[in-house]
């Protein structure tokens, strides 16, 4: 899996005043979770990332979802249901979150849209689903 967020870049997008310096080991590890997350979420997906542990982003939106979704970590820390807050209950609105934007930019929640299967492979799909061959038993 690629390195698709770098401690730096998720200090960046926290801005000056909330960011922890880069080599924060915290930081360090919501990077290697998002990268790793999202890796593995896009390969559900249906889509063939490079491997390399050095790859970079396949594209600009892969790497900012990711990034994205590193910051999502490092704010929700210690939190049980969102960002943590010295706000009184009274005003309370729970927070949004950004996951619906995470998995546009990453493209999941949904499958790559490949080419249609064949007559004979749909129905051979249908077979396997339906009727699954018997265990071998020795």
């Amino acid at each position: 899996m690629g390195q698709w967020t770098t401690p730096t870049m998720v200090a960046a997008a926290l801005g000056p005043g909330a960011a922890p310096p880069a080599d924060d080991a915290y930081l360090a590890a919501c990077c290697d979770a998002a990268n790793a997350a999202a890796y593995r979420k896009r390969a559900a997906a249906g889509y063939v990332d490079p491997p390399e542990p050095d790859a970079p982003a396949p594209s600009p939106d892969v790497g900012f979802g990711t990034t994205l979704w590193a910051v999502a970590l490092w704010r929700e820390r210690a939190s049980t249901d969102g960002y943590g807050s010295f706000e009184d209950l009274g005003s309370y609105t729970p927070t949004g979150g950004s996951w619906g934007q995470i998995k546009r930019l990453l493209g999941i929640g949904r499958g790559r849209v490949d080419a249609p299967l064949s007559y004979a492979d749909s129905l051979a799909r249908r077979r396997a689903i339906l009727f699954p061959p018997a265990p071998v038993t020795p």
